[in-house]
């Protein structure tokens, strides 16, 4: 059997988001090892135009434009991805560990009876297969994990696990059809959308993620403000979203977004499990702390004892002026 890649790509606002990119980089490599193909796989509706922002990253890329799937709902997505997925049988289905990923994976996994690893953030080869590396524990712990090969293997990655890599195929477009079946029992009574003109967190390169040390939400206009000179974007612990000085939007954490970028700044953070769960992967990890013994920095790659309000504008002005130069 052709071991076949299937890389589910995810849209935002009409775009292809970063991580599918990533993932089709990923998979480009993986489908050359196995000999076999990579398909990326774009369903919604009015998206066969996007078809060819895919196709320098795939050998195949097939297109389910559907006005049925003009809204993400998890019963339709999972049952036209089903009757893809029966009918061309890949090995692997790789998909970004997101909301819509979170969401969608499992859903799919159960369908098949099949094994799904969620939050990786590496991949290699194992024998005649693949392994997964995943991170436990708050990242105490690196597993590798092997997957029965009996159907399709289910993988999210984290953003940001994988470079983009310059696209120099010219995948075939592939047209299907098939049904947006609606469960009977659920009702979509409407949808709210906040738009944001910031980075998207999961995608960021650059995060400064601020804590109950910053005191106040007045304090993250600093943070801000570093955040727009590094073109990244501020985070916040769940205590800082649950005193409401910041958007759930902006929350780092088990209960909020994972993150993977190149550089995470931690201000203000003490480190518990839950924070450290949702960024322990981030390439590059500075904390400042005024509590040598503060958890955050048994993650650090750098760590700076001192308070987060004397550090901060010393790191905004060194940014500017080293921009100024650039």
């Amino acid at each position: 059997m052709a071991k076949d890649i299937f890389v589910f790509v995810e849209l935002k606002e009409g775009a292809v988001r970063k991580v599918s990119l990533e993932l089709l980089s990923k998979g480009k490599e993986i489908a050359g090892h196995f000999s076999s193909s990579l398909y990326a796989v774009l369903i919604g509706h009015n998206v066969k135009g996007i078809a060819a922002t895919v196709q320098p990253y795939s050998d195949k890329v097939i297109v389910i434009d559907n006005e049925g799937l003009a809204e993400y709902r998890w019963d339709t997505y999972a049952s036209v991805l089903e009757g893809i997925l029966r009918k061309y049988n890949p090995y692997a289905v790789l998909g970004g560990s997101t909301v819509t990923g979170k969401d969608l994976f499992p859903r799919l996994a159960a369908r098949f009876g099949s094994a799904i690893v969620s939050d990786a953030v590496g991949i290699d080869f194992h024998d005649s297969g693949i392994k997964i590396k995943k991170p436990l524990f708050g990242g105490k712990v690196i597993s590798w994990i092997t997957c029965s090969e009996d159907s399709a293997i289910f993988i999210t990655f984290r953003p940001n696990s994988f470079g983009i890599e310059k696209g120099s195929l010219n995948g075939e477009v592939i047209e299907e059809q098939f049904e947006a079946a609606k469960d009977p029992k659920m009702n979509l009574a409407g949808t709210e959308k906040h738009v944001s003109e910031k980075v998207d967190l999961q995608e960021a390169d650059f995060i400064i993620c601020g804590g109950r040390g910053m005191k106040g939400p007045e304090h993250f206009q600093v943070l801000e403000e570093i955040a727009g000179i590094m073109g990244g974007r501020v985070g916040a612990s769940r205590a800082v979203v649950d005193s409401k000085w910041r958007e759930y939007e902006d929350q780092v954490g088990k209960s909020g977004k994972t993150v993977s970028p190149k550089l995470y700044i931690g201000c203000g953070i003490s480190g518990a499990l839950h924070h450290t769960m949702g960024m322990d992967t981030s390439k590059v990890i500075v904390a400042i702390n005024k509590d040598p013994n503060a958890p955050i920095f048994h993650y650090a790659d750098y760590g700076i004892v001192d308070d987060a309000f004397a550090v901060l504008p010393v790191l905004r002005e060194a940014l500017k002026k080293t921009r100024e130069e650039i």
